[in-house]
């Protein structure tokens, strides 16, 4: 049986390193010059291995900063009602949102079909990024009925909307429906996670619901491919 490519028994080395703290979660790899002395590899092979250990989420590029090792991932549960800002800190990590604008605008035919209202009425749309202990992980667009939500505009966004339709509007949002696909990050949504073009992610689609059946939000979030484990529970 033939030796596996050089690139592949550098990328086990590389994992080994990571194993055994090493190089611990979230710290940034050394420069690739230094790595490629250290394995007397080519840095054409060095990039092979890095680009493996990308796409199994074992490190990710930060533009402009280099290669860092991915943190745990956090656990997603898709079935449960909890806000981002929870089941992050929940799990002991610091999340944090930066909004990235605010609008009224109406509805397309794709946006107007998920919140069953018609073509060019009336909506919300709202731009956010997520960070998870200060690393960028999602940029999300989330529509949202305008007729359910007066005076929007002159509200924070900063921080868990669920709670904040409860508190100021005596919304719940009780019924939900989730699509989950793999994607390639791509346009603005790649520029907004600041990655590369093409990058794989998660792009996962929300429609939530009242107890009456009123669609209130839909929410489009476009994830980094390393940072979810993602379960659910028949119980």
């Amino acid at each position: 049986m033939s030796e596996a490519p050089f690139y592949l028994q550098l990328r086990d080395q590389l994992v080994m390193l990571i194993k055994t703290g090493e190089l611990p979660a979230s710290s940034r790899l050394p420069a690739e010059r230094e790595l490629a002395e250290r394995f007397s590899t080519t840095r054409v092979t060095l990039r092979q291995a890095l680009a493996q250990l990308e796409s199994e989420g074992q490190i990710y590029r930060s533009n402009r900063r280099g290669w860092f090792v991915s943190p745990a991932r956090l656990n997603y549960e898709p079935v449960k009602d909890v806000s981002f800002t929870r089941y992050v800190t929940a799990q002991g990590r610091t999340p944090m949102t930066q909004v990235l604008g605010f609008e009224h605008a109406t509805a397309s035919a794709s946006v107007a079909a998920a919140l069953e209202l018609a073509p060019g009425d009336p909506v919300y749309c709202l731009r956010r990024r997520r960070y998870v202990d200060e690393r960028l992980v999602l940029v999300e667009r989330i529509w949202l009925n305008a007729q359910y939500l007066p005076d929007l505009e002159k509200e924070r966004f900063d921080r868990s909307l669920w709670q904040l339709f409860a508190k100021n509007y005596g919304i719940e949002l009780t019924d939900k429906s989730i699509s989950i696909i793999p994607t390639a990050l791509t346009g603005e949504f790649a520029d907004a996670l600041e990655v590369n073009s093409g990058c794989p992610g998660l792009h996962i689609t929300r429609i939530s619901k009242t107890t009456a059946g009123q669609v209130v939000e839909y929410d489009e979030e476009y994830w980094l491919h390393d940072v979810l484990a993602i379960s659910v529970s028949s119980r």
